[in-house]
């Protein structure tokens, strides 16, 4: 880092110097931005160098005044840590997954009611079979369909976990079930403008 501060300070001595020399049209902001990006390099090195927002931290922890600014200045330090410390880094990996682990436990289900929910997809099979002996006409596969729906919510909600689970994965699912509603929908658009729709299935 003693090697960024002192070549930084060389460049941007360079680059004042080279300024007036440069002459109007495009050279002037490039070299101008050239100079604030290393002035800002050679910021954030003497910050590191001198340990400067770790150092105010210190002083600075029971100060009553600076209490909603230290929040932002130890995110700041954490920040600068996790680039230049690859030990802190490790270890706030290490926490991270830790965290993650027991934030997404898994839910242990009782046993009754995993044998509550094979009664009920057994009897869902059997309605299946029931209702394959009649003839409903065009509601046939609607109504295979609302039991297979009835029978595979169950095993989603129990066998999968859905009901124990936190809202990002009910809402990945949702998405993933209108999505494939977009997709039925468009193929439905494309055949009924193609073929003559015919009553029944």
């Amino acid at each position: 880092m003693s090697e960024v501060l002192n070549y930084s300070l060389y460049i941007i001595s360079l680059i004042v110097i080279l300024i007036p020399f440069a002459g109007f049209g495009a050279a002037p902001p490039v070299i101008i931005k050239a100079a604030l990006g290393l002035f800002g390099v050679n910021a954030y090195a003497q910050i590191v160098e001198l340990k400067i927002i770790k150092l105010f931290l210190k002083d600075n922890k029971d100060n009553k005044a600076l209490a909603p600014v230290l929040p932002l200045l130890e995110k700041t330090q954490e920040g600068i840590d996790m680039l230049e410390d690859p030990e802190f880094r490790k270890q706030k990996r290490k926490e991270a997954l830790e965290k993650e682990h027991e934030n997404h436990g898994h839910h242990i289900i009782p046993i009754p009611v995993y044998l509550g929910v094979l009664g009920i997809l057994l009897l869902g099979t059997l309605i299946t079979v029931w209702v394959a002996q009649f003839d409903f006409g065009s509601m046939n596969t609607v109504i295979a369909m609302l039991v297979a729906t009835i029978k595979a919510s169950f095993v989603l909600l129990y066998f999968m976990h859905l009901r124990y689970d936190n809202n990002m994965n009910r809402a990945i699912f949702g998405s993933a079930f209108f999505f494939l509603m977009i997709l039925i929908a468009f193929s439905v658009i494309d055949i009924y403008t193609r073929i003559k729709p015919t009553k029944g299935f």
